[in-house]
């Protein structure tokens, strides 16, 4: 299929695809500002992970998970990943066995619909201009952990169009930490090939790694500060290269 032909398909799916679920999501909004929407949220994942899957596959891509079982299957979670592209929040969202709630920029709070899929997940919105809003944002994704759910984090800030893997952020790390909960380091080998790579979606072979978690409880001050680039280093192991 050419080129052009598939990104038009995959677009007009994409949002199609998403406008179908506002009668999903909207109601487990109300349910959520009511305090009723626990009996549902197993539902609500599997519909989020249902959609993530349609939009991997209408992209024509290939996506080989490695290490599912190194997610814990119930309690606070951390997960710290490698932003290659814009389609490894469908790809992630896909392949994990527990979905996850997302911290994306303040500017996807604009974004129609996947702002509301942000929210329900347990997502948050960081202000990347304002230390006290972002801090706020932390403070809502740290309850939201201890609570008992996963978050996903991209400590690079930024995508890194390529194989390449930027310097990752101290205060990323705040989540896990003050929650006392392990991070799960996640390796996304190839999506930038799906768009950035030729800006037009292109089928490509993606990988996954989830690595073994690694405890944040009762982390002297030396070994939080030596967090970040042991993070990095156990992502960027399975990058090509090492990820340099």
């Amino acid at each position: 299929m050419p080129g052009m032909i598939r990104t038009i398909l995959f677009y007009l799916w994409f949002w199609v695809s998403l406008a179908l679920t506002i009668p999903i999501v909207v109601p487990y909004l109300l349910l959520m500002a009511l305090g009723l929407h626990r009996p549902f949220t197993r539902a609500l994942h599997a519909g989020a992970r249902l959609w993530a899957g349609s939009v991997v596959r209408a992209t024509g891509s290939r996506v080989t998970v490695e290490g599912a079982d190194n997610v814990p299957r119930e309690g606070g979670v951390c997960m710290v990943g490698n932003h290659q592209g814009s389609l490894e929040v469908p790809i992630v969202l896909a392949t994990l066995p527990r979905a996850p709630g997302f911290v994306a920029k303040r500017e996807a709070l604009f974004t129609p619909i996947l702002n509301l899929w942000i929210i329900a997940l347990g997502g948050v919105f960081i202000h990347r201009g304002n230390a006290r809003k972002a801090m706020k944002a932390i403070d809502a994704g740290v309850e939201r952990l201890k609570a008992g759910g996963i978050v996903l984090v991209y400590p690079e800030g930024t995508r890194s169009r390529g194989d390449r893997i930027g310097e990752f952020k101290h205060g990323s790390f705040k989540l896990a930490t003050k929650a006392g909960v392990p991070i799960v380091p996640v390796t996304v080998d190839g999506s930038w090939h799906v768009w950035e790579e030729k800006r037009r979606i292109c089928p490509a072979d993606v990988r996954v790694t989830m690595h073994p978690a690694i405890p944040t409880a009762g982390l002297s001050p030396d070994e939080r500060k030596a967090l970040p680039e042991k993070v990095r280093d156990v992502i960027a192991s399975a990058l090509p290269g090492g990820g340099a």
